[in-house]
């Protein structure tokens, strides 16, 4: 394989990249904690599109902490999952 061959394979693949990240952008998920009381929306890329934090809350740090937590984690988990179910086959190779 000369030069321009691996040249030509550097462009694709970057051409694949740039596809895959605008088919992401289109993607949404959330995470919620507990009872909804913190709400996360992300795009594909992991871009933070909204973050909404219910009023019963608002004024305690400790509960705000725990719910932000759980939003994050229920949040990555569902990413995943639509990772997983968009693109799984390619992440299996």
């Amino acid at each position: 394989m000369g030069i321009f061959d691996k040249l030509k394979d550097v462009n694709e693949m970057r051409k694949q990249a740039k596809q895959l990240e605008a088919a992401l952008a289109k993607e949404q998920v959330s995470g919620k904690s507990g009872g909804g009381k913190i709400i996360l929306t992300m795009d594909g890329n992991q871009n933070i599109l909204s973050v909404e934090v219910s009023p019963e809350i608002v004024g305690d740090k400790s509960e705000i902490a725990r719910n932000i937590r759980a939003a994050l984690e229920d949040l990555f988990k569902q990413h995943k999952k639509m990772l997983q179910s968009k693109f799984g086959d390619i992440l299996q190779q």
